[in-house]
């Protein structure tokens, strides 16, 4: 149970780079759509803000690294606090 965290967060970052790949191997302006939606709503977000540099492959694929960057420090997070309060409930009740 305590490595939970880190087995969704590996999972998160497995998908995201499995989703990043059609970006460099497709010809398609959409191949990299499940990637933003993978790192939502962070490059959307932060794309307010690259200003002159949105439009370019470099930024967006930084965006896409920065959200995916959060979205798993989150799930850790979240992750990492729901297993350490699901193991402080078991051991009361227990």
């Amino acid at each position: 149970m305590k490595r939970l965290p880190v087995i969704l967060t590996s999972l998160y970052v497995a998908l995201l780079a499995v989703a990043v790949m059609p970006i460099f191997t497709e010809d398609d302006a959409l191949s990299g759509v499940f990637a933003v939606i993978l790192a939502a709503p962070w490059p959307m977000l932060l794309g307010k803000l690259a200003g002159p540099f949105e439009g370019s492959l470099a930024s967006g694929l930084a965006l896409v690294a920065v959200g995916g960057l959060i979205n798993a420090s989150l799930i850790f997070l979240v992750s990492r606090w729901l297993v350490r309060k699901l193991g402080k409930d078991r051991r009361r009740a227990g």
